[in-house]
């Protein structure tokens, strides 16, 4: 997975002198018969105690603190979803760097396809993450703690893998059951359907009607996909009439539908690395890993990151402030 830290295009009043600081809260909401177990990264003027959240033996931990008065204002919202076997703290660095723009930040658990609840049969029901992400954005705007911090004409939508494709569906992007099971068959190996392969799921038995239908939400005013899932089996159709501006990172290679798109609403880009920044005493053990994609290195020198960085800034502002409403403007997070 190539993915990368993100440029994105949001709102224009965002450039304060001095970032806010990371407050996160814990909250289960219960839509369409699912608790989605979510975790609240929003902004705060506190400096209070911290702790930190996603560190483990490799890669360092995101320092927050933990139920902090919230910023006054209203601040941009952004759904945030994880890949398969991921979790609500999976991209807690990307988090943190939107945060400290002065944007709020909801991310969930998505039953079924989370860690340590990841289920072959049930994370082939691509749609149930899909609805997920409206049902939280809803369940944001209704939250009496929240509701009051949200501009609601000011919500975007970033996935990485599986969720990457859910972002995509939320502003148009659909699929064709028929044409899945067929690539399926014909590639039972591939990246997007090895997981089901191993399982033996029967896709056959999946609801074509669910796994078509389109769930566009429009309170979407952009979105974000990061190496997104299932991108070959996108419809061509559904790309060329998205209702909001797509970022798409690291999918042109498997984007057969690219040509003849226009390009005003969406737009992809080369990739970089989804993964958290390295404790110092690991980039030795990580920098040549064998397992890590396309030989990408988990671990970067970092002048060499940077470098690379600026590249995809330059990249995305040429293509991302055209599409977007007028109170919108780039940003990127370096």
């Amino acid at each position: 997975m190539k993915t990368f830290v993100i440029l994105l295009a949001l709102i224009g009043s965002f450039a304060n002198a001095a970032p806010y600081q990371l407050a996160d809260a814990q909250h289960t909401f219960h839509a369409n018969g699912r608790a989605l177990d979510s975790r609240i990264y929003y902004p705060t003027e506190d400096s209070g105690p911290q702790h930190v959240l996603a560190a483990n033996p490799v890669f360092a931990g995101i320092p927050s603190r933990i139920n902090a008065p919230v910023a006054q204002g209203r601040f941009p919202l952004v759904i945030l979803s994880h890949g398969s076997g991921g979790n609500n703290a999976s991209q807690a660095w990307l988090a943190k760097a939107l945060v400290e723009q002065g944007i709020i930040v909801a991310a969930a658990n998505h039953p079924g396809s989370t860690t340590g609840n990841s289920l072959p049969a049930q994370s082939a029901r691509l749609w149930l993450q899909t609805e997920d992400m409206s049902a939280l954005i809803g369940a944001m705007l209704d939250d009496a703690r929240w509701s009051q911090r949200i501009d609601a004409n000011a919500i975007g939508v970033i996935g990485h893998s599986k969720g990457g494709y859910s972002a995509i569906a939320l502003v148009g992007g659909r699929l064709d059951l028929r044409q899945f099971i067929h690539g399926c068959h014909r590639a039972p190996h591939s990246a997007n359907c090895q997981f089901y392969t191993q399982a033996k799921v029967e896709l056959r038995q999946l609801s074509a009607q669910r796994f078509n239908h389109d769930y566009q939400d429009r309170r979407v005013r952009f979105a974000i996909a990061l190496d997104p899932g299932m991108a070959p089996y996108l419809l061509p159709a559904s790309l060329g009439s998205l209702s909001a501006p797509l970022l798409i990172v690291e999918a042109q290679r498997y984007l057969a539908t690219a040509d003849g798109l226009g390009g005003r609403r969406w737009r992809s880009m080369p990739a970089g690395t989804p993964l958290p920044a390295c404790k110092s005493l690991t980039a030795v053990i990580l920098i040549s890993c064998p397992y890590a994609p396309h030989g990408q290195k988990p671990c970067w020198r970092r002048r060499g990151k940077a470098l690379f960085v600026t590249r995809q800034r330059r990249s995305v502002q040429q293509y991302i402030n055209r599409p977007l409403p007028r109170y919108c403007s780039l940003f990127t997070l370096g």
